[in-house]
């Protein structure tokens, strides 16, 4: 029975030498056809720290949202410019407008209305309309956009991101 207890723990030594001495983490150098970019982190936050609000639809003159476009980490280096883009979306993806062009110095603060949205758009809002308000991101030459046609964009914010309070995108909601 000893040695049957013996063999056990030996044949467990083993096979934890064998496979912790197997694992080697060298992937190489990064290729030279792959670029590491260092995109900004910028917030976009309602005055009230909140990411939604909702517009009425029986007293839309009513909505006015103020809001703050900054750097989350406020010591890094800043972009190069910043558009504040707005879509409309009721069921499917709207097109994406531009609310302020050039925004070349962070923190910013904004108001909008429900009317200048309803202009921007060229359309008055419905029920259940939704409206994001996001920053399309330049560094340099080179767009990050906040809702690209595919994929996710800079003002989808980071998965979780929302939970610490790290606004990627303002939300109205027609009501």
């Amino acid at each position: 029975m000893k040695l049957r207890k013996i063999n056990i723990v030996t044949a467990i030594a083993l096979g934890a030498v064998v496979t912790f001495t197997a694992c080697s983490k060298d992937d190489g150098a990064i290729p030279d056809n792959i670029g590491i970019e260092d995109v900004p982190a910028v917030t976009i936050n309602l005055e009230s720290g909140a990411i939604a609000a909702n517009i009425t639809f029986a007293d839309q003159a009513a909505f006015q949202a103020k809001f703050k476009v900054a750097m989350y980490f406020a010591n890094a280096v800043a972009p190069t410019k910043v558009d504040i883009v707005a879509r409309k979306k009721n069921g499917t993806v709207g097109s994406v407008k531009v609310y302020k062009a050039d925004v070349t110095s962070l923190p910013a603060n904004f108001t909008i209305t429900a009317a200048e949205l309803a202009t921007l758009f060229g359309t008055p809002f419905v029920l259940k309309d939704t409206c994001e308000i996001a920053p399309d991101i330049y560094v340099g030459s080179k767009k990050y956009e906040a809702f690209p046609v595919t994929g996710l964009g800079s003002g989808q914010g980071v998965t979780g991101m929302s939970a610490i309070g790290f606004g990627a995108q303002l939300t109205f909601i027609v009501k």
